[in-house]
């Protein structure tokens, strides 16, 4: 099954659910969100997750250092960085980096091949959010940030609606969601999860 990332959890309840019903990776929002979470709220539910959970930090133009400190505080495995960093700010991060890409907005600069990062979310342009907008973008221009040579995850407005059409246009190494799975922001809905992880399976 392709991997699934659900983001924006704000609590242990839904990060058990999702590991319950074979999510991958859970992500937790450090920046001006509808779903931001402190650290004291994300280390009570990292030291409850199964070890092979990958957990993420979301960032934006977070100083590298902190960001360091950040997931070794909250026993994090990877940072989401969703601002102007650069490939050097990735190197201070020792590769425990997914770079995120706003398609449409930010080009897939050469920069980047070859750059200390363990691969490349692509996410939907909204210059008012940094992510989870809720919005798709055109799934053909995916294929010009795939030359980066880096495993590929798709994001952007994924739901329950177009999982199937999403992955089988894109043919992505992973998905993420966020508002595709909820109840209201910042609370998870067991039932679509559970769903779409079933959708995911059967394609």
């Amino acid at each position: 099954m392709i991997p699934v990332k659900v983001c924006g959890i704000t609590n242990l309840a839904d990060a058990l659910t999702c590991v319950k019903h074979g999510v991958s990776a859970l992500g937790f929002v450090f920046v001006e969100s509808k779903r931001r979470v402190t650290l004291e709220q994300v280390c009570q539910i990292s030291r409850r997750l199964p070890p092979f959970i990958v957990k993420v930090g979301v960032f934006v133009n977070e100083d590298p250092l902190r960001i360091k400190e950040i997931l070794q505080d909250c026993r994090l495995d990877l940072g989401q960085l969703h601002g102007q960093e650069t490939p050097d700010d990735c190197e201070l991060l020792e590769g425990r980096v997914i770079k995120a890409f706003r398609v449409g907005h930010d080009l897939p600069d050469p920069i980047w091949r070859g750059a200390a990062i363990r691969g490349v979310l692509l996410d939907s342009y909204h210059k008012e959010a940094a992510g989870g907008t809720g919005t798709a973008f055109d799934w053909k221009l995916a294929a010009d940030y795939k030359q980066l040579g880096f495993p590929l995850i798709l994001a952007g407005g994924l739901n329950l609606d177009n999982i199937e059409a999403a992955v089988q246009a894109v043919r992505p190494d992973g998905v993420d969601l966020s508002s595709g799975v909820e109840r209201a922001p910042g609370l998870k809905d067991a039932g679509q999860i559970a769903k779409l992880i079933d959708r995911v399976r059967r394609i």
